[in-house]
């Protein structure tokens, strides 16, 4: 890829010669220039590291050959925390078919976990052409770093994903108006243009017979709704206006209300059968173990059933 010059660089790394990395080092420091800067960093230690948030234009991972790291998510995401707003990922990794090797991603997963890390413009995955010296250097490093036999090694095509970092940092926020706000001629307040109402508005036509269905409003009511209420339950005090009877009430509705009261804290039977005995009574009747007694009746306990069994 082209770096411009000035351009700030990370290069991570892992499990190359050091030949071949200082080569590398020396290539992309022709490229930016006497204005520019690269630096290093060791894959396996990316994630400890102390590089400061979006220091960064380019980051190149996994391009000094051979390279048989598996980015992790946690690395994907260090990744693009270093890299400044608007700035670029290259990254190489080993893929190879789902199920092949364990642990190793699919070009598709690939690309999938660079979007989730935050990245933004994310390439097609691409194969890159290796001679064949740089493919059996691959093939080594697979077989001492990851465990790959050599006959799985031929299923793993070394792939290069390119991405973007969004061009704003976390967390940002702009002040810019909306679209369809207009600015005022003082430069103080904005109005909305044309007529609001008509934004919203929408007839039956605009969605098509087929796909409205109404519902009648009678279905909405029940019997119960239709009912006239109760006359007495909507007499009110004429001095308070409401359900409420004043301090010097006078025309009945304190002790209507009383009376309300009264009934509502008495206790009912939920079955109606708790009078005739514990046969017709249920687990948790109150009157559980009393004598059967006549409707209405106050039920009193026998001085026998006061006292504790001997």
């Amino acid at each position: 890829m082209e770096i411009p010059q000035g351009e700030k660089v990370l290069l991570v790394w892992a499990g190359c010669p050091e030949q071949s990395l200082l080569a590398a080092v020396e290539e992309l420091k022709q490229k930016v220039g006497a204005g520019g800067d690269v630096s290093l960093e060791n894959a396996e230690r990316l994630e400890f590291g102390a590089q400061r948030a979006s220091s960064y234009g380019v980051v190149l991972a996994g391009v000094v050959p051979p390279c048989a790291v598996i980015h992790s998510d946690a690395m994907l995401e260090e990744l693009s925390r270093v890299v400044s707003t608007g700035g670029q990922l290259v990254l190489r990794e080993p893929t190879c078919p789902v199920g092949h090797v364990t642990n190793m991603r699919s070009p598709e997963k690939l690309h999938s976990a660079l979007v989730l890390s935050g990245f933004t413009n994310v390439s097609q995955p691409a194969a890159v052409q290796q001679s064949a010296e740089d493919r059996a250097q691959l093939c080594a490093a697979l077989a001492e770093q990851r465990g790959v036999s050599a006959e799985l090694a031929q299923t793993v095509t070394l792939t290069e994903v390119r991405a973007q970092r969004p061009a704003y940092e976390v967390g940002a926020s702009s002040a810019l108006p909306l679209s369809f706000a207009k600015k005022a001629t003082n430069g103080t307040s904005t109005e909305p243009q044309g007529n609001v109402a008509s934004v919203w508005k929408l007839s039956a036509n605009d969605l098509g017979d087929d796909d409205i269905e109404l519902m009648d409003e009678d279905d909405l009511l029940d019997e119960s709704d239709k009912a006239k209420p109760d006359p007495s339950t909507l007499r009110v005090c004429g001095t308070t206006g409401k359900r409420k009877a004043c301090k010097d009430c006078s025309c009945g509705l304190a002790e209507e209300l009383a009376g309300e009261k009264q009934s509502a804290s008495k206790p009912t039977s939920a079955c109606g059968s708790c009078y005739l005995g514990d046969a017709f009574r249920c687990a948790s009747c109150p009157y559980l173990g009393m004598p059967a007694f006549k409707p209405g009746d106050q039920v009193r306990l026998s001085d026998r059933q006061l006292k504790a069994d001997a």
